[in-house]
Order: C-alpha cells, then structure tokens, then sequence
C-alpha cells in the first residue's frame, strides 16, 4: 500500500514538474506586442525549474524544495519589476504551490517511520520493596510420599 501510495505521488509529482517546465517553455516563447514574460525572467525561471526537476529526480526532496523556494523568489522579484504580468504570474504561482505539494508529499512518504520498543510492563507481583515478604499466599503444599508397596498384589488376579 505504501508503495504504490508513492508511486502515485511520484508520479503526480513528475507530471507537476512536467506542467511547471512546460510552463517555463511557453513563458519563454511569448513575444507579442506586450509579452507576458520577459525574456530576461523566463531565463531565470527556467534554471530554477530545471534545478528543481533535477533534484527532485535524483530523490533528493529536500533541495528540490529549497529549489523551488528560488523559483518562488525569481517570481516574487519579476513580478516587483513587472517583468511578468499579473496572470501569467498567478499561472506560474499555481503550478509552483502544486509542485511544493507533491514534494511535500513525497518527503512524508520518503521519511521512515521510527518504530519504538514498548517499555516492560510492570506486574502486580513486582514490588520494588519486597524486603519483608510477607505475601497473604498460603506456602505450596508438600508433596506426598508414595505409599508402601505390602507385596500382597504381586499377580495380576490376586488383587482385589
């Protein structure tokens, strides 16, 4: 189960990176009479993009979320010098919270889980000051002796 719950996530992750890199593309290639991206934007978001698909296949979770936090600053930062409308920057946002999800996920399902060892269970019958030891019990009864053999039923039909 918890494999393919990885699975699942992985791929789900892949398939966002996938979406975050094509996205990076098509900000790259808008030219019109006002773009949507500059050109000089796009470059750095599509380094950051990059950097975090690397990591982020390489298993490392860690710095690919570290990655994506500079993506999510190269945003910030175009978005102060309006490098990057208001829609293409709400766009590229939604793709950089769906990433952060999927890795955020797939460092939970990466993280073993600590197994502890359950403590002794203490019982009624152990007490630490037992230096009297006057338990209630009654003491164990004595074995019997076996009774003596007579010798009178030495055959088998002699006995009664």
């Amino acid at each position: 189960m918890i494999a393919r719950t990885f699975r699942s996530s992985r791929a789900r992750f892949v398939l966002a990176v996938a979406g975050l890199g094509l996205a990076g593309s098509l900000l790259a290639g808008c030219a019109g009479a006002s773009p949507e991206l500059d050109s000089g934007a796009a470059a750095t978001l599509q380094d950051g993009v990059l950097a975090v698909s690397s990591a982020a296949a390489a298993g490392d979770f860690a710095t690919a979320q570290t990655e994506l936090g500079t993506v999510q600053t190269a945003l910030a930062d175009a978005s102060a010098a309006d490098a990057v409308t208001a829609a293409r920057a709400a766009e590229i946002q939604a793709a950089i919270d769906l990433v952060g999800a999927d890795l955020a996920a797939s460092i939970v399902a990466s993280t073993p889980v600590p197994t502890s060892t359950p403590e002794p269970v203490s019982t009624d019958d152990d007490d630490d000051n037992d230096d009297n030891d006057n338990d209630d019990d009654p003491a164990p009864a004595k074995p019997e002796k076996p009774a003596k053999d007579t010798g009178d039923c030495k055959k088998k039909d002699k006995c009664d």
